[in-house]
């Protein structure tokens, strides 16, 4: 199991509705707003590194995703 975080600059306007879609997506436990250099925290658990790969590629194709910064759990 991998888990990972990964930190979302969005389009403001576009911010409550990624959360909504992005929650939907397989693998993902939890969506946060914040303030700071990203907008959204979305955790998330994959089975291996190409299931992280894919969760991401899914949420870079939402409209309103500016750019993403994945960080994965060490150990």
């Amino acid at each position: 199991m991998v888990k990972a975080c990964l930190l979302i600059k969005t389009v403001p306007p576009k911010c409550d509705n990624l959360i909504g879609e992005i929650s939907q997506v397989r693998g993902v436990k939890k969506v946060l707003p914040v303030y700071g250099r990203a907008d959204l925290v979305v955790f998330m658990e994959a089975i291996d590194f190409d299931d992280v790969l894919d969760i991401i590629a899914r949420i870079h194709l939402m409209d309103g995703v500016r750019s993403t910064e994945t960080l994965i759990e060490a150990w």
